[in-house]
């Protein structure tokens, strides 16, 4: 299908799963922080995930993207910090850590607690900004352990406790979410086109282009990249 296409496990040379998150939660900021400006009642819309207020196919279409970009946002924190809690334990039990290794439990632990303290609440305006935030600063993390050489001391190191914590069914599950996500998507954005009007699809003939774009795109990496400029164009 489409959606298999956007992560094609069989591409060696792909991004890591994180590095895919990244551009996807990058995005999703973009949104959030274009939410930020709207008028109050529409803010309150998109945090609660009614459109009622706005019932344009594009502000639903804002509404649903963000609403699931949300949710997997949530998913991988709340499961991912049980893995790197686990994870910091079994390393700080390791009677010799250098300082790379010892910079990297630090780099983990302040992403630990940054997800911990983590409070969202739909009074509060800025808790889409909080959850994306945190979530780019999980996936950097990741993604950055998952771009170092296979045959470093400090890969091997950090990989040993990783997966004996979880991290390959972690990895795994995110990722099927997030393909998921892709066809969830397409099929969103199939459903806005079809509400929109003659003269409506005329004036938003530049997402109508990007779409055609983003769904010829064969190459996962240039696909992922193409999804990134979505919210740019909303805005």
């Amino acid at each position: 299908s489409d959606s298999d296409a956007f992560y094609n496990t069989q591409d060696i040379g792909r991004k890591s799963s994180m590095k895919q998150a990244l551009i996807l939660v990058t995005a999703a900021l973009l949104l959030a922080q274009l939410v930020h400006t709207l008028p109050h009642n529409k803010r309150e819309a998109v945090a609660t995930a009614d459109s009622s207020e706005d019932n344009s196919p594009k502000m639903i279409l804002l509404v649903y993207t963000l609403t699931e970009i949300t949710r997997l946002s949530k998913w991988a924190l709340d499961n991912g910090v049980v893995v790197i809690k686990n994870t910091i334990n079994e390393l700080n039990e390791l009677p010799v850590k250098d300082e790379l290794l010892q910079a990297n439990i630090t780099r983990m632990a302040t992403v630990v607690k940054e997800i911990s303290d983590l409070s969202l609440s739909e009074e509060d305006p800025d808790s889409l900004l909080k959850l994306f935030t945190s979530m780019m600063n999980f996936a950097n993390m990741l993604g950055d352990y998952q771009s170092m050489p296979e045959d470093s001391k400090l890969k091997l190191t950090l990989k040993t406790a990783l997966e004996s914590n979880g991290f390959n069914k972690f990895d795994k599950e995110f990722e099927n979410k997030m393909v998921d996500f892709a066809g969830k998507f397409d099929k969103a954005f199939g459903e806005y086109v079809q509400a929109l009007s003659p003269a409506e699809k005329e004036s938003e003939s530049k997402l109508l282009k990007w779409f055609d774009e983003y769904k010829t795109e064969t190459d996962d990496d240039k696909k992922l990249d193409k999804f990134g400029e979505f919210f740019d164009i909303l805005n």
